[in-house]
């Protein structure tokens, strides 16, 4: 933490904040015995199993595997900091949190970035008003009404429109105190220099679009993108990037859809603005839109946040088809289950739902294809497998997204599906991606994929988690191994006299989850570290603790059960094989750990000279 607010205040708005009464503020919850049970507002469901302990106040539910105190629950269902959640039970609780003087570098970014909120809230107020209440809006305003689009929706996404003039946003924004400079820093206008002489310029970026603000997930406008009323090139124009706004690490729509993901339980991945606001008026309200560019790492990891599966919707076209394709990569290789829209009799969602009632939309959702199953068609249909080497080259191409996959029973439905499509046997399917599992692990470091073996993040995903972790994990963990860490923590937690016992029998490196190995180190010690600028990894710290105080220990055979999690702890490390090892070297390389990785090699060599494998 920083020296802004010390731990001990953390700690007694936490003591003081009721989580049973911020909870029942979003849950109707019932007394059962010790605890509270309700619905769980981050899944839909009909039977309760979110339970919410006064004593140690926290929430777990049995369903999604949801959990965490008090803070970590205003952070998922109000979408606040840890900061920001901080300073809003603190105000509710009357306790008063110190401020700390901000140094001169980042008092100008403060500000810079308060400069910038103004200007864009400016700005997308003027395009509004154009829009709504201006004679020379009229003509975006029958534009939208043309394509279905009502005033509430209009209000809803901030839509707008920027005259046909060159300079109608510089001459407002110049009567409001803005400097030229400033709008060409944030974007929205453009500075010429011209070339026969020193004199500068300046116009609009926007003229004659309509406008569509973007918004960040407060609801604040951050950009803007403007799309044109006739068929002119650029058809779309967005906003550059700027210190204000990344397009890659954003979101279109996500400030109204991140309550319907989680509900959902799936997001709705779109490409056009339009597309995502005509998904939202027929009432799917989990719909986003990336921004016109291709998906980027960051934004899937945002999505990842919300909920563990998407849904691509992308424009039939080729290009369409391309982007989704890029797009299902890099989801998959954020471990999210990916799935996708097929549309034959349209060219986008919104020009579905003018054709058809959303209720058939629905249906098509709910029978998306899986992405493996969808890259096998497209890449059927552009080069059609005929022979027996063409065969196996599809299977080649198709076997590095079935490995990612962390269960065995999809791996297995997947290799099911590849032979029945192609008329081989499963064995034959089974056999070739398992050689290129081997070969890849051997010549690359890559994870297992056993089948007693599980990915830990998948199978406790939950439409909360959503946690980007700067720090080492391992991803894939023995189930027993994870049961036996849990059990430990759970154990220690409650009797910290125990805590010796694990320090003397397992080396300091035995932890297979990071998470709870800062747990170990930390807890019941430091009760409340939070390493500031690290909410998720503060997020996934809370959930980890819920799971463990979820698990029902009998006290009386506490350190007998702990010494057999101890053992199966060393069990399991001894049947490491080489290769396990070898893929774990690189892991710690990939991540830094250099002396670790030399440690995992001295091993290796050590089993090599002994003849094991």
């Amino acid at each position: 933490m920083d020296n802004r607010i010390p731990e001990h205040l953390i700690e007694e708005v936490r003591q003081r904040a009721d989580i049973v009464e911020i909870i029942s503020e979003h849950v109707v919850l019932k007394r059962t015995g010790k605890n509270y049970q309700g619905l769980c507002p981050f899944h839909s469901e009909k039977t309760p199993s979110f339970n919410v302990n006064p004593d140690r106040q926290m929430f777990y539910c049995f369903g999604c595997h949801a959990g965490g105190n008090v803070f970590s629950f205003l952070m998922n269902k109000e979408n606040l900091t840890f900061i920001d959640s901080l300073k809003f039970l603190a105000q509710r609780v009357g306790v008063d949190l110190p401020e700390k003087e901000s140094s001169p570098e980042q008092k100008q970014k403060e500000a810079k970035q308060k400069r910038g909120q103004q200007i864009h809230e400016w700005s997308a107020e003027f395009f509004r008003d154009v829009l709504l209440n201006r004679q020379e809006g009229r003509r975006g305003l029958d534009y939208l009404t043309g394509r279905g689009i009502d005033l509430e929706t209009i209000k809803k996404f901030s839509l707008g429109y920027a005259p046909d003039r060159w300079d109608s946003l510089l001459n407002d924004m110049t009567k409001k105190g803005v400097t030229p400079e400033e709008l060409v820093e944030f974007g929205l206008i453009v500075q010429k220099n011209h070339d026969n002489d020193d004199r500068i310029s300046f116009y609009d970026r926007f003229r004659n679009r309509v406008i569509f603000a973007i918004l960040d997930i407060r609801g604040a406008p951050i950009a803007f993108g403007g799309r044109v009323l006739d068929e002119s090139l650029p058809k779309y124009l967005n906003s550059p990037e700027t210190p204000f706004f990344h397009k890659g690490q954003n979101l279109y729509g996500l400030h109204i859809a991140y309550r319907g993901i989680r509900e959902a339980g799936y997001s709705l991945l779109l490409e056009g603005y339009m597309d995502v606001i005509a998904v939202h008026k027929a009432g799917f309200s989990n719909a986003v839109g990336s921004l016109g560019t291709a998906l980027t790492k960051d934004q899937a990891k945002l999505l990842k946040r919300y909920a563990p599966k998407v849904i691509i919707g992308y424009d039939s076209d080729e290009a369409g088809i391309q982007a989704a394709l890029r797009a299902g990569e890099i989801l998959l290789e954020q471990g999210l289950q990916v799935e996708v829209l097929v549309l034959e009799d349209a060219k986008d969602p919104d020009e579905f739902l003018k054709k058809h009632p959303k209720d058939e939309f629905k249906v098509r959702l709910d029978n998306a294809s899986t992405f493996i199953e969808y890259q096998y068609q497209i890449m059927a249909k552009e080069n059609p497998p005929r022979t027996i080497p063409d065969k196996a080259e599809l299977i080649r191409q198709l076997a590095p997204n079935i490995l990612r996959t962390g269960s065995a029973v999809e791996r297995e439905g997947y290799e099911r599906f590849l032979s029945l499509e192609l008329g081989l046997t499963l064995e034959a399917v089974q056999h070739e991606i398992g050689s290129l599992d081997k070969k890849s692990r051997g010549n690359r470091g890559k994870k297992e994929n056993f089948s007693n073996k599980q990915d830990i993040y998948v199978k406790n995903r939950n439409t909360i988690e959503g946690i980007n972790l700067d720090f080492p994990s391992e991803s894939f963990v023995p189930l027993g191994v994870f049961r036996a860490e849990q059990t430990i923590l759970n154990i220690i937690l409650e009797n910290p006299h125990l805590k010796d016992i694990v320090s003397k029998s397992l080396p300091q490196d035995f932890w297979r989850l990071q998470e709870h190995k800062y747990i170990f180190d930390n807890y019941p010690e430091k009760s409340l570290s939070y390493i500031d600028g690290e909410d998720s990894w503060y997020e996934q710290i809370q959930k980890r603790l819920a799971e463990i105080y979820a698990l029902n220990i009998e006290i009386s055979k506490a350190e007998i059960l702990l010494r057999d999690c101890i053992q199966t702890v060393h069990t399991t490390r001894n049947k490491e094989t080489v290769e396990e090892l070898q893929a774990k070297m690189i892991r710690l390389e990939n991540l830094g750990d250099m002396a670790g990785a030399l440690a995992v090699l001295q091993e290796i060599g050590e089993r090599l000279k002994r003849g094991e494998k």
